[in-house]
């Protein structure tokens, strides 16, 4: 490979990005002795943007000048046509050019708005700029009878916005107040879903033994808030009718731990062992107690998995119970969940990293 010549009798060959440089005295070699533009851009002298005008490599773009990026020094930066705006501070050619206020080279330089979540920060012809994201954002929390968006200063705000919360219970009327949801509860109509049975207290049942209106069909009698055989009530044990334990069991309602049982409906655990019936446990396959699924979402057993039941988000391991169902993450559900290092950002799930 032979050395240039022209202004410089001696100096260092160096590579840097598999490019090859000849540096004479205190910088890399840029003009003289060139015939065509293909010999700025050689093996022996390559920057980026220079064209042969009478004998040197210069700019062939009005404005630009040969210079190490803001922030390096030579010799070892890579040499390039640039703006004065985006050039080193000490470039002799831009002496006297004033640099814009926001000065910067790229966006990671430039400041975003208040909240990361609103835009970020743009380098825009060697100045920093603010773009801004102005609407809702593409996560929220469903069900919490507002939105967030962001405003054109690139601020989050919460605007009020009729987004009920479904609880999954059909005795149960889903509204907001403002910004507060509520599930009030509906008490003495006929279940909406159903079509059958009272709300109580928010179930639907079948009965209600303090509630002389609300009668059980010919034959059956209201214990609490089932209507069962008259038998079952009448305050003595006929296991020839079907109980297993004193007025439980059978036709009548089921039976406490303890009881005798034949069958698991003859349980409120819906468990019967040996015989007896068992007390709930977080291992019994099956939902009872205070669980809000099978065997999870109580304060004594594990949050539940997407798909089991749920009476609020604190049940599932997700955190989002809608409709009485625990609902997998997603990157727009407005919680932190699955392998996410934020709200809805981070993780291998959502794309790209959090805000800083």
């Amino acid at each position: 490979m032979g050395r240039p010549t022209g202004h410089c009798a001696a100096g260092t060959i160096f590579l840097i990005s598999s490019a090859l440089f000849f540096a004479c005295g205190d910088g890399p070699y840029l003009g003289g002795e060139c015939a065509t533009t293909d010999h700025c851009q050689s093996d022996e002298q390559y920057v980026p943007g220079t064209i042969c005008i009478e004998g040197d490599c210069k700019c062939g773009e009005p404005g630009k000048v040969v210079c190490c990026v803001r922030g390096e020094k030579e010799p070892s930066c890579f040499l390039e046509c640039r703006y004065c705006s985006e050039c080193a501070e000490d470039t002799a050619e831009c002496s006297g050019v004033p640099v814009p206020a926001g000065g910067c080279v790229s966006d990671p330089e430039c400041a975003g708005p208040p909240d990361p979540r609103c835009g970020v920060g743009r380098c825009v012809g060697g100045a920093c700029a603010v773009e801004i994201h102005e609407g809702p954002l593409d996560s929220q929390r469903r069900g919490d009878c507002k939105v967030e968006e962001c405003t054109a200063e690139g601020r989050v705000v919460s605007v009020p916005a009729y987004d009920v919360y479904d609880d999954g219970n059909q005795c149960t009327l889903d509204v907001c107040e403002v910004d507060v949801p509520r599930n009030l509860i509906l008490e003495g109509v006929t279940c909406p879903a159903s079509g059958a049975g009272r709300c109580h207290e928010g179930d639907c049942v079948q009965c209600v033994a303090a509630d002389p209106s609300l009668l059980c069909p010919a034959g059956l009698a209201c214990d609490g808030v089932l209507c069962v055989p008259e038998h079952c009530v009448n305050g003595a044990r006929d296991s020839g009718l079907g109980e297993t334990g004193f007025n439980c069991g059978g036709p009548c309602r089921p039976c406490q731990p303890s009881d005798r049982c034949r069958a698991a409906t003859d349980c409120v655990s819906g468990v019967c062992t040996n015989g007896s019936c068992m007390i709930p446990t977080c291992s019994d396959g099956v939902k009872n107690g205070e669980e809000a699924g099978v065997d999870c979402g109580t304060a004594s057993c594990p949050r539940c998995e997407p798909g089991r039941g749920c009476r609020t988000g604190a049940d599932c391991t997700s955190g989002v119970c809608w409709s009485g169902i625990c609902e997998a993450p997603t990157c727009g559900d407005g919680v932190m969940n699955g392998d996410e290092e934020g709200v809805d950002c981070g993780g291998q799930g959502c794309a790209g990293p959090c805000p800083g």
